[in-house]
């Protein structure tokens, strides 16, 4: 399987998982190639908007280039959306997490396996239909 098909596969394994929760949901297609910056996937419910950036890796470590992330979350705001980082480890499962979260390291912000785990946040919290606890 290519990195694009993994790629896209977790992506409409998200749009899957959105749209059953009732969300208006959306990929963005060719969004990496894309010239203007935008998120891979977007979740619309009342008025609630959320932009995803998908990734599907595995490994101990994400990295987002520092101009990709900067741009999404600039988008996201222009939007008024929430902007979330997905990360699918195969066979593991899906980690939702702040861009806050990840810390600049060179060209790419950068964030470590434990620490995502650390600070993921619940599906069902990002989108409203649980608190936090």
């Amino acid at each position: 399987m290519t990195r694009y098909d993994k790629g896209a596969n977790a992506e409409r394994e998200l749009i899957k998982m959105l749209d059953s929760r009732g969300f208006a949901v959306l990929r963005v297609a060719g969004s990496g190639v894309n010239p203007l910056p935008c998120p891979d996937v977007v979740a619309l419910l009342n008025g609630k908007i959320i932009a995803f950036e998908c990734k599907a890796r595995k490994g101990a470590y994400l990295p987002i280039q520092k101009e990709q992330m900067d741009e999404e979350v600039s988008w996201a705001k222009k939007a008024g959306a929430i902007f979330v980082v997905a990360w699918k480890i195969p066979n593991k499962g899906w980690l939702f997490i702040s861009p806050e979260i990840f810390h600049l390291a060179g060209k790419n912000y950068m964030l470590s396996l434990d620490n995502a785990k650390k600070h993921a946040i619940d599906l069902n919290v990002i989108i409203g239909q649980q608190s936090m606890l």
